[in-house]
């Protein structure tokens, strides 16, 4: 079932605006009484049916409403990549379960400021895409230190050759964990974190994780690293 995703989810009637009516009606040639499932990207989601078009917008009623709970926070620290990549490492920490993706220009990255606009369309296609119904906030620093200072509490991981497994950097980072525990994960640019923010991340408690052995693309190591930590977070 396709997702539309709206500013409020409520029960009833709802007109959609411009942008994902064009979708609805043009892209994915929804046809009336065809059904949709809609949410507003904070965790509340219900199925809803096309009723009819009204000077080309779409006209839904919304179904009961139900709301899951919010997921526990996993926030990539991202090393900004070449701008090539960057998509796709934003749509890979979507699909992955980020809960937020802050944007850092770390020392080897190159001196292209983001298109936050652009990315934030990115992330709402990703969250249709995998049906999540809690939307990652983006965020930009502009260095490590600023990143490190905003870091929420939870266990801290620092993507690095020779790291521990995700287990055993588990087991380091919160021994007492459980299936909720929160977590940030650090991955660096192209040519890696310098030696002084590596320093500076693991004075912070980050613990260094290693995802094997190949280099990897910025995208590969978000898919990578979120994957393995989320698999081994109840181990």
């Amino acid at each position: 079932m396709r997702t539309v995703l709206v500013p409020h989810v409520v029960a009833g009637a709802l007109r959609l605006g411009a942008p994902e009516s064009h979708h609805l009606l043009r892209v994915i040639c929804l046809p009336r009484g065809g059904s949709v499932r809609v949410t507003d990207g904070t965790g509340n989601e219900a199925h809803a049916t096309l009723d009819d078009v009204l000077d080309g917008l779409a006209c839904l009623t919304v179904g009961a409403l139900t709301t899951a709970a919010p997921p526990p926070p996993c926030v990539v620290l991202l090393g900004m990549p070449k701008p090539a990549l960057l998509e796709e490492a934003v749509t890979l920490g979507v699909e992955c379960g980020a809960t937020a993706l802050w944007l850092v220009n770390a020392a080897r990255s190159l001196p292209v400021a983001p298109r936050l606009d652009r990315l934030e369309r990115v992330i709402d296609a990703a969250l249709k895409q995998c049906r999540r119904a809690d939307r990652p906030a983006l965020s930009a620093f502009s260095s490590i230190d600023g990143a490190i200072r905003a870091a929420p509490p939870g266990a801290r991981f620092l993507a690095a050759p020779g790291g521990a497994s995700a287990a055993e950097a588990w087991s380091a980072a919160a021994p007492q964990r459980n299936g909720d525990a929160a977590y940030s994960l650090a991955i660096g640019p192209e040519g890696g974190w310098t030696p002084g923010e590596i320093d500076a991340l693991l004075t912070a408690h980050f613990v260094t994780v290693n995802l094997g052995t190949a280099i990897l693309r910025a995208p590969t190591a978000v898919a990578a690293g979120l994957s393995a930590l989320n698999a081994t977070r109840l181990r």
